[in-house]
């Protein structure tokens, strides 16, 4: 049985920290990604021999399909990743919005066709909207997606220790800014991109993800129901204006939370 490199692994984690702090990479997303180049052949061609299992019917699909039958395909990570909610919170905002047409588009992510359900019912997701699980994860190592923090040790890394380690945005770039960006907030952006903030926290509120309901702090500390005020909470204190502090932050709590999590727990791989 081949030795665990402990003192090479600890290296690798410790010059990795170094760049906790750094933004999300800016690279361009049409056809000059470098994503694209790293994949080294069309999209449909790298995504042939991968399919995928409709989480609603139980369908099986051949994925290079999905590039002529929709328009817009958003791979998430796994489904219990608040990351993935996100997603799926602002495509259902903008579907309402009539931004986006349900029927156009297609959510995929990794795990179960259980837990990909289940997903889509805590998230309450138009039936329009197809959504895919892809277990095995092919057709995100078909397209050469990120395989997260130290990779290379995969084999010898507890898979609990190496989540953490992207928490800390090793293999995982800007993630510490932007979960203290929850909590500062972001005066700079637009009113349009954080309408979805207050959609999802009225429905997080009323499907009865903690927090349901935060204190008036300026008022007389009456607790205001989310699913009534939504992010109006904010107004008077903040302003209507860009992401206010601890908007954001709430709306993971809700993802988060343990009662939510124990929910959750079944939408996790294994």
């Amino acid at each position: 049985m081949e030795e665990t490199p402990w003192l090479e692994i600890a290296g690798a984690v410790a010059v990795a920290l170094l760049d906790i702090f750094k933004g999300p990479p800016e690279e361009s997303t049409d056809a000059t990604a470098p994503g694209l180049k790293e994949i080294g052949k069309p999209v449909a061609e790298a995504l042939a021999s991968c399919s995928l299992q409709d989480i609603r019917s139980g369908e099986t699909v051949e994925a290079s399909k999905l590039l002529t039958t929709r328009s817009g395909i958003f791979f998430l990570t796994h489904w219990g990743d608040f990351n993935s909610w996100e997603v799926a919170q602002q495509v259902r905002t903008a579907i309402q919005a009539k931004r986006l047409d349900a029927s156009s588009i297609c959510l995929v992510g990794i795990g179960s066709q259980s837990s990909g359900a289940k997903f889509a019912e805590m998230l309450e997701l138009p039936a329009d909207v197809k959504i895919y699980t892809d277990a095995r994860a092919s057709c995100y190592s078909a397209l050469c997606f990120s395989r997260g923090a130290l990779p290379q040790y995969s084999e010898q890394l507890n898979p609990y220790l190496r989540v953490f380690l992207m928490l800390l945005g090793v293999g995982s770039p800007g993630t510490i800014r932007t979960v203290l960006g929850g909590y500062i907030g972001d005066r700079s952006r637009p009113n349009s991109a954080t309408a979805w903030i207050d959609d999802a926290l009225r429905q997080g509120a009323k499907k009865g993800r903690w927090p349901t309901a935060v204190p008036d702090l300026l008022g007389d500390w009456k607790m205001l129901e989310l699913a009534e005020v939504g992010n109006g909470v904010w107004d008077e204190g903040f302003g209507q204006e860009g992401l206010r502090p601890f908007e954001l932050a709430t709306i993971r709590l809700q993802s988060l939370s343990l009662k939510n999590t124990v929910q959750r727990n079944k939408t996790i791989p294994a």
